[in-house]
């Protein structure tokens, strides 16, 4: 059935609903949306009776059934509704209303009650997309921002609530673009959010909710997670909590990038930053693979209404880790003609912890003035404890290591936004950051290691010590115009100051078995800076709208002055001139053009202007350059995005390119394996190219998806030297297809292939990776959920030598029937694989990596619905 659905006055309405309900019970539900032309197609089923209904915002909705015995064109012509009171009654009886910026879904339309997890929602409404660590796309846009009834869940962030929040307290769902914290600056900021909005029941707006579960498995395996929602009108209390000794992680680093993206609503000029010294914090997040893995993690959300006017939030996330690892590596070291082979077997045992805390307190004294505060606490402790055995065709070595560290970062948050009139609006922001970290770092050894780069002295073991301290303030603040013209005409004035003081050091000693300390500072080791950069910056911007494109322009001039004190001391004092250049084409329906392009530049971290030695690892040796500039490089990319529900296609590519004016890189002495580094300033080091692209075509309850990833980079390395071109090429390509049956079992059947290609003008290596995949999902006899992933790696490399591992895991759950009680057996690792492959590039060095992973492990859980 097809047609197209028209207003009285025979005008086209996009976007406007068709729904076929069929009237037999083993039949599914059909749903599309009008295209921009006001075109509908729906597939039924012959012989077969639907009761149809047509509706539109702010018309009275259409109705009839119908029986197809072939295919049928059938236009619809829509009445406006005459009360417009009325329309509450069309929108709950819409199963999607798009208005503007946001799309609004009815969930009961689409759920068939077997959901249990918000996540199981999502992946049944139109246009949205749900991948397995619980990101979210919506018509092929990636939500940065979740609320629970207007309110951030757990900072924004989706993970911990699209895995954790019941589908059954899920009344309905808003996906809002352009989404800005302060509703009067929509339109201005330029925002690119897309927050996604769940709506809560009624019964659930004043009700105390979630589930717990607990399990035990094999080797006294065990498992217990529970999640606890308390929302009311005013008040809203969460909590997540997860203990496990089977290698699930509930916070992994690319969540804690998530967190990291901001604690305030506004954002500094993004073409000129800082680099910090490296944030510990993040690091062990990175590893998610382990021989055996003893998981805590804790998560407490508030949020409280204190009255119409002020509103305060918070959250607090505590994590530990205590895991084992071993990674295998094979390393080649490449220089001019010749090449050095490295055999590594790395084993570790970690104790990290961390806590991520945030209060934030609004003001909204009128509709048109915001303020906030914000303050976030971040600590870290690691306690490492390693054996590295290195082997080269000269030597063995076994060297013990040690790293103990506590990291402390606060950042607060101050702004204010203002809305003096339909032409004036201003914001102001403050922002402070202060961190802290004291890595002691230990090598003990039997063979003495960096001949004639590092002053050993002859014992019977050698312990090597390195202490480090870095400390920072960061202050920025940030003024900001918003001057509008007319509707087509907006100028945008910036005013701000960026001020960095970092204390950096580091003392390396061989501590001697007699108790004498050989101080390395004789050799030229041990550094003791003072860094300080300030950046003060001006910036106008025109936008502008021209039909369907809206076009931005502007630059920004930025003073840079810094000063590094050390035994050298050196200051600069510089203008950069930083233009910016948007473009924004939007079609009719979901479909847009996008292009930017940057002047961008960045100032180097304290670390690399630190002009003595110091110690990196068993075989690098590092001295920074205290006259190094800014590092300045242009940026462009040119995107298309295009979504049709009419034709069930998604379609999403992109072009990006990059290339450095001048950046800052390593200039390295090799021999053998041990390499002495330093930074130096260099001319066009690098140009890169990255393209992407994802289709995305329906036929019915059947997905066919396409996509491929390739990055093209030229750049340069200075070795033993001698400037070398390098060229690296990485190709990715991948096919799927799946299903979306509500009654029979639901496949996703994928294929991944990888070329990776590394070029030197010495040297040639290649790495082809291909990945076949599998699963099921099958909701059966009424509570019962069965569900099964395999995932094989075939990796070779241009040696022809071959390897392959096979991960499979499965699970049972059964729910009780009017209960809410549920039982569940799985099984991870199946076939009990003991490593996976990797491989990569990086500067001279390639790297064929296996990294051990935890074993098979069976377990059986219990769960409980509150």
């Amino acid at each position: 059935m097809s047609g197209v659905i028209k207003d009285s006055i025979n005008t086209p309405l996009e976007s406007a609903n068709v729904l076929a309900r069929p009237v037999s019970d083993d039949l599914q539900l059909l749903f599309t949306i009008t295209n921009a032309n006001g075109k509908y197609q729906l597939k039924l089923k012959p012989n077969e009776a639907y009761d149809v209904t047509i509706g539109y915002l702010g018309f009275n909705p259409f109705e009839f059934r119908i029986t197809l015995t072939a295919d049928q064109e059938k236009n619809i012509v829509l009445t406006a509704a005459e009360n417009l009171l009325d329309e509450v009654i069309v929108i709950e009886n819409i199963p999607v209303v798009v208005k503007e910026d946001t799309i609004s879904y009815n969930p009961k339309v689409f759920v068939t009650g077997t959901e249990r997890k918000l996540k199981d929602v999502l992946e049944k409404l139109p246009g949205i997309e749900v991948d397995k660590n619980g990101g979210v796309k919506v018509m092929g846009k990636k939500v940065n921002t979740l609320l629970v009834d207007n309110k951030p869940f757990f900072g924004g962030n989706t993970k911990l609530g699209v895995l954790n929040i019941p589908a059954d307290a899920v009344e309905g769902i808003d996906a809002i673009d352009n989404y800005n914290e302060v509703a009067f600056l929509k339109g201005l900021s330029g925002s690119e959010k897309l927050a996604l909005n769940i709506k809560l029941k009624k019964n659930k707006k004043r009700f105390l909710f979630g589930d717990v579960e607990a399990g035990l498995g094999a080797d006294t395996r065990y498992l217990a997670h529970q999640n606890i929602f308390y929302y009311s009108p005013k008040t809203t209390v969460n909590f997540i909590g997860d203990v496990n000794d089977v290698g699930v992680k509930s916070f992994t680093f690319s969540d804690y990038i998530d967190f990291e993206g901001g604690i305030g609503k506004m954002i500094s000029d993004g073409n000129s930053r800082f680099n910090l010294s490296n944030n510990p914090l993040s690091k062990f997040l990175n590893n998610e693979d382990f021989v055996t893995g003893l998981n805590k993690f804790g998560a407490f959300n508030f949020s409280r209404a204190i009255n119409a006017k002020w509103n305060f939030t918070g959250y607090g996330i505590v994590s530990n880790t205590k895991n084992d690892t071993r990674v295998e590596t094979l390393k080649n070291y490449i220089t001019d003609e010749t090449s050095t082979l490295e055999n590594i077997i790395n084993t570790q045992n970690s104790n990290q912890s961390f806590i991520l805390s945030k209060i934030s307190l609004d003001c909204k004294p009128t509709s048109k003035e915001d303020i906030s505060y914000s303050g976030v606490v971040k600590t870290n402790n690691t306690a490492d404890i390693g054996n590295l055995i290195s082997t080269t065709s000269t030597a063995q070595n076994t060297l013990n290591t040690t790293l103990e560290n506590r990291a402390t970062q606060i950042e607060q948050n101050l702004e204010w936004h203002k809305k003096f009139s339909k032409t004036h609006t201003i914001s102001f922001a403050a922002d402070y950051q202060y961190s802290q970290a004291d890595p002691n770092s230990l090598w003990l050894t039997t063979l003495p290691i960096l001949p004639r780069l590092i002053p050993l002295e002859d014992d019977t073991f050698f312990n090597i010590q390195q202490l480090k301290n870095t400390r920072f303030n960061n202050l920025e603040l940030l003024f900001k115009h918003y001057w509008v013209l007319n509707k087509d005409h907006h100028i945008y004035t910036t005013i701000g100051n960026n001020l960095l003081k970092e204390n950096y050091s580091s003392f390396d000693v061989q501590n001697l078995s007699t108790g004498v300390v050989n101080d390395f500072g004789a050799a030229g080791f041990n550094n003791d800076l003072e860094y300080r950069v300030n950046d003060f910056y001006l910036g106008v911007q025109h936008k502008f709208q021209v039909g369907i494109f809206t076009g931005k322009y502007g630059i920004s001039a930025h003073n840079y002055d810094w000063t590094i004190t050390q035994a050298n001391s050196n200051s600069i004092n510089k203008w950069v001139w930083l233009p910016d250049v948007s473009a924004d084409f939007k079609f009719s329906g979901f479909g847009n053009v996008k292009f930017n392009y940057n002047l961008k530049s960045t100032i180097a971290a304290a670390d690399r202007y630190a002009n003595q030695f110091r110690l990196v690892n068993y075989n690098t040796v590092f001295r920074g350059n205290e006259t190094l500039e800014n590092e300045l490089f242009h940026a462009a990319r040119l995107s298309y995005t295009k979504f049709s529900m009419f034709r069930g296609l998604t379609i999403f590519s992109s072009i990006t390119y990059n290339s450095a004016i001048e950046a800052v890189r390593n200039q390295t002495q090799i021999q053998g394996i041990n390499q002495f580094n330093t930074a130096v300033l260099l001319q066009n080091p690098e140009e890169r190219w990255l393209a992407n692209a994802m289709v995305t075509k329906k036929y019915g309850k059947i997905s066919l998806t396409l996509n491929t990833d390739v990055s093209f980079d030229d750049y340069q390395q200075i070795i033993n030297n001698e400037v070398f071109k390098s060229k690296n090429r990485s190709q990715n390509y991948g096919v799927e297809l799946s299903s979306s049956f509500k009654k029979l079992p639901n496949v996703e059947l994928g294929l991944d292939t990888g070329y990776n290609t590394f070029t030197s003008e010495t040297n040639t290596s290649k790495f082809i990776t291909t990945s076949p995949r599998f699963s099921l999902d099958y909701d059966f006899l009424d509570g019962f959920i069965f569900e099964f992933t395999y995932n094989k790696t075939i990796y070779k490399d241009n040696n022809e030598q071959q390897n392959n591992y096979e991960i499979a895991d499965t699970s049972l759950f059964y729910q009780f029937k009017e209960s809410p009680w549920a039982l569940k057996i799985s099984s991870t690792n199946i076939f009990d694989a003991n490593f996976k492959n990797r491989n990569s590039f990086s500067d001279f060095v390639i790297s064929d990596q296996r990294i051990f992973i935890l074993p098979r492990i069976w377990m059986f859980s219990v769960s409980y619905k509150l």
